[in-house]
């Protein structure tokens, strides 16, 4: 019970208490008055009748007599008259029925009133003429008493009322300030730090508010500290301090994560000539310029969340494309070639462009980073043979049988449109086993071709096609849940296409209100790259996401270097570390990072997720590391060996 209900229940029920108590004294004192006046009516009533009877008791006229006692107590509220004649010992009787009109058997049978019997002796001198008994009648007692219990039944139900109301809004008013300090509690709790709460006007509470402020700006200083901590020790680790992208490491550690993924996409590696000679004739601090200027337009030129860049050398630069074609490197070739073209200031056109850009297109069946990148180097070295057109393309798909972009959209659409697809669920799960989630992953099968995630999401986010794919997955996956109610939590990925779509976020929302009672079944993964590139959108997701209490996850935890503070913001259920810091986890400078990520993620209460954990080494180093759980072929093995 909460406090407000305690104090509300304890002083309703003194109120009513009193009001009992006071309402038991007014019945009493009304009782009492009535008795009394009951009495003195008897009383006088005997009195009268002395007065009239006593000459013709003396006449011994009895006839007179009766016609005395008939006018006297006709409709009086008497039981009882019985006079008795000394003279001849004959008896005058008269007896009324006892009803009392207007009033309840129960309440009459409360004997409130008792029965009052006077008796009384007629004399003419010293002579004894009768004797005279009346029992009273308690019906006007009795309908007074009933008339004043109702009315003050009344009076009592409207003060209660009134003083409920009353008692109801001051309490409320006076407890405003320890709900508003609860509720700040509780968001605290979650991590949640707002604006200061105001100081009320209770001095007891202003203490406790005071501590309350405190206690919320020196936790949120804190979060913030050990976010910005993160955000140091991953850019000393992975960061290029000069050109503010990814270093070797980083990079390294994304061509990894990619080639044991999908494998499919390829490489822009870039040597910009103009950087060398700028180092060279004008010093460090202007080649330093000129490379922050390159590395900014090279993000900007970069609009897919997939692309990430890097510096790996002085002078040398590589763009990992996942999912990316053979005319898509080109265009980002091209993109390159515009930009140093740009910054050479050469209106006329006459030089060459002072760089050199090698595409490699890499095979599904090449897994190897070390022949990929020979391969990259082989282009960028043809590259050079073209001064006026330094790019150069080696396509190791060229004699596969590799579908074009429409062939891809019409088998997408024909598998959306036919239940083509095929649904995987692999489990995000705790140390001991504890299912935390189950990721869905989606395939293409036709006759006896199978097409896995890696080969269609690329052409799925080139295509547009994101809105209408995250719409047939989430509805079946809803259908699926609602057949099977042991199946779940189930996370599903959406494409950033889906999550910048304002009519997607619309109809989301529309799904998530309809279906509330998945909230807690179903969670939506978003890429990091969209938390970081476009929060408006991602805002209007993550906050109807709450509303209705659905949870979401942040795909590749770490992989873009803005500031870890939008956890704090979107405030996700999980977070999907990116493999490049779980992939040696060997390396100490690594651990440390990978630590400081995920404690940043710890302390705001969200779970952190290791993907690809295959030996037992891995989980025991990942669990150390402030990683709650785990999804990779490690439980997979477990699982079947139970089984």
């Amino acid at each position: 019970m909460t406090l407000y209900r305690q104090l509300f229940t304890w002083m309703l029920a003194i109120f009513f208490l009193l009001i009992l108590a006071v309402t038991g004294i007014e019945l009493n004192t009304t009782r009492n008055f009535l008795l009394t006046q009951q009495s003195a009516e008897v009383n006088n009533t005997i009195n009268s009748m002395g007065l009239a009877l006593a000459p013709y008791l003396e006449d011994d006229d009895k006839v007179a007599v009766e016609s005395v006692i008939n006018a006297l107590f006709d409709g009086g509220f008497y039981q009882e008259v019985r006079l008795k004649m000394l003279s001849d010992g004959s008896e005058i009787v008269r007896e009324y029925p006892i009803h009392v009109e207007g009033v309840p058997d129960w309440y009459t049978g409360l004997d409130l009133f008792p029965v009052i019997t006077e008796e009384r002796t007629f004399t003419s001198g010293w002579l004894q003429l009768a004797e005279v008994t009346v029992v009273s009648h308690p019906g006007y007692a009795y309908k007074e008493m009933w008339r004043s219990t109702i009315q003050l039944g009344i009076w009592i139900g409207i003060l209660f009322v009134i003083a409920m109301l009353i008692i109801a809004v001051q309490l409320s008013r006076s407890l405003r300030p320890l709900d508003t300090i609860t509720n700040r509690a509780k968001e605290i709790a979650r991590n949640k730090f707002g604006d200061p709460i105001p100081l009320p006007p209770t001095r007891e509470l202003k203490t406790v508010v005071r501590a309350i402020n405190q206690m919320s700006s020196q936790l949120e200083a804190y979060f913030e500290q050990q976010a910005k901590e993160a955000d140091r020790l991953r850019e000393h680790a992975y960061r290029d301090t000069v050109s503010g992208l990814g270093n070797r490491s980083f990079f390294v550690g994304q061509l990894k994560s990619w080639l044991a993924e999908s494998a499919v996409g390829g490489l822009v590696m870039v040597k910009v000539d103009l950087i060398t000679d700028t180092y060279r004739n004008q010093g460090f601090a202007q080649g330093d310029t000129i490379v922050g200027q390159f590395a900014k337009k090279l993000n900007t030129t970069l609009t897919d969340a997939d692309c990430t860049a890097s510096r790996i050398s002085k002078d040398e630069f590589v763009v990992l494309a996942p999912n990316s074609t053979g005319e898509d490197l080109q265009i980002i070739g091209e993109s390159i070639m515009a930009i140093v073209n740009d910054m050479q200031h050469d209106p006329m056109g006459i030089t060459p462009p002072k760089l050199a850009i090698g595409l490699a297109v890499n095979s599904t069946d090449n897994r190897d980073a070390s022949v990929l990148l020979a391969q990259a180097d082989n282009a960028l070295t043809q590259a050079r043979n073209t001064p006026n057109h330094p790019i150069s393309m080696i396509d190791q798909t060229d004699n596969d049988a590799s579908m074009g972009k429409q062939q891809w959209k019409s088998l997408i659409l024909d598998a959306m449109a036919h239940d083509w697809f095929k649904f995987k669920l692999q489990s995000a799960s705790t140390s001991d086993q504890t299912v935390i989630h189950q990721e869905v992953f989606s395939a293409i099968e036709k006759g006896n071709d199978y097409y896995g995630a890696a080969h269609f999401l690329g052409a799925v986010e080139q295509l547009e096609l994101g809105e209408s794919f995250d719409r047939y997955v989430v509805s079946h996956m809803i259908q699926r849940l609602s057949d099977d109610a042991n199946l779940g939590p189930v996370a599903i990925n959406l494409t950033q296409n889906s999550v910048t779509n304002a009519s997607f976020i619309r109809w989301l929302t529309t799904t998530m209100q309809k279906h509330r009672n998945m909230a807690g079944r179903l969670f939506f993964e978003i890429p990091e790259s969209v938390f970081v590139r476009f929060p408006d959108h991602v805002s209007l997701l993550t906050e109807q996401a709450h509303r209705f209490n659905f949870g979401f996850g942040v795909d590749n935890y770490g992989r873009n270097f803005q500031s870890l503070d939008y956890l704090n913001k979107f405030k996700p259920s999980y977070v999907k570390i990116d493999f490049a810091y779980t992939s040696n986890l060997d390396d100490e400078s690594q651990s440390h990072v990978l630590a400081s990520i995920c404690r940043t993620a710890h302390n705001l209460n969200i779970t952190t997720i290791a993907t690809r954990v295959e030996t037992e080494a891995q989980l025991n180093k990942l669990s150390e590391l402030f990683v709650n759980g785990f999804q990779g072929f490690i439980f997979e093995k477990k699982s079947e060996n139970h089984g």
